[in-house]
C-alpha cells in the first residue's frame, strides 16, 4: 500500500511537471471590456521592457521588509475556514461580507485561496488548502481601486513580493529580489516566455 501511494504522488508530481512546462498557444485571451491580453504576442524583448517598465514603479520606493505579526495574528488561521471551504467547492466566490478567489495547479489541485473583507479594503489574505494563513497583502490603496500596490509578506511577517494591479483581471508579480514571478491575466497567470503556470479562479 506505502509503495503505491509512493508511485502515485510521484506520477502526480510528473504530471504536473509537465503541464507547467508546456507551451502555450500563442492567441490573446479577451477578458471583461474587450481588453485583450497580448503577452503571448508580444517577442522577448517587449515582454523584458515591460516587466522593466513595472519593476521601476514598485522598487523605487521606500521599502518595509518586516511588519509585526500580531498585525495579522487575528487571521493567522481562516476563520471562516468551514464555510469558505464549502463556498470554494461550490464555485461560490461572493459571500456576503467578503470575496473568494481561488488558485490551482493543474487547474484542479487547490494549492491557496485568498479572501478580500467588504470592511478591510487595505489587505487580502491568502490560506493554504488547510486554512493556515501563507500570505498577507498590504495595499496602498483600496483594493477596488485601480491601479494599486500590493506589498506581500508571509506569515512570520518577513516581505516576499510585489504585485501592481492594473485591474482584478491583470496584475504583474514580483519577488521581493526584484525577479519578475508572472503576469496574471485572467484566470492564468503567464512567465516572462508567456507560458502558463497556474490558473485561478475569481469572482
Amino acid at each position: 500500500m506505502l509503495i503505491t501511494r509512493i508511485n502515485k504522488y510521484f506520477i502526480y508530481i510528473f504530471i504536473a511537471l509537465l503541464v507547467l512546462t508546456a507551451p502555450t498557444a500563442a492567441k490573446a485571451d479577451t477578458i471583461v471590456g474587450g481588453v485583450e491580453l497580448d503577452w503571448p504576442l508580444k517577442n522577448q524583448e517587449e515582454r523584458e521592457k515591460a516587466i522593466n517598465y513595472y519593476k521601476e514603479l514598485l522598487f523605487n520606493r521606500e521599502m518595509v521588509y518586516e511588519i509585526p505579526k500580531e498585525q495579522f495574528k487575528p487571521f493567522k488561521k481562516d476563520p471562516h475556514f468551514l464555510e469558505n471551504r464549502e463556498a470554494l467547492k461550490k464555485g461560490e466566490l461572493v459571500l456576503p461580507e467578503r470575496e473568494l478567489g481561488a488558485f490551482y495547479v493543474m487547474k484542479k489541485m487547490l494549492v491557496i485561496y485568498g479572501v478580500k473583507y467588504n470592511n478591510d479594503k487595505y489587505h487580502i489574505y491568502y490560506y493554504d488548502a488547510l486554512g493556515r494563513l501563507a500570505y498577507y497583502d498590504v495595499l496602498d490603496k483600496p483594493f477596488d481601486e485601480f491601479p494599486h500596490i500590493a506589498k506581500q509578506y508571509d506569515s512570520s511577517g518577513r516581505l516576499v513580493g510585489f504585485s501592481y494591479y492594473i485591474s482584478d483581471y491583470d496584475q504583474y508579480i514580483f519577488e521581493d529580489k526584484q525577479n519578475f514571478k508572472g503576469r496574471w491575466y485572467g484566470e492564468k497567470l503567464y512567465d516572462k516566455r508567456a507560458k502558463s503556470t497556474m490558473t485561478r479562479k475569481l469572482p
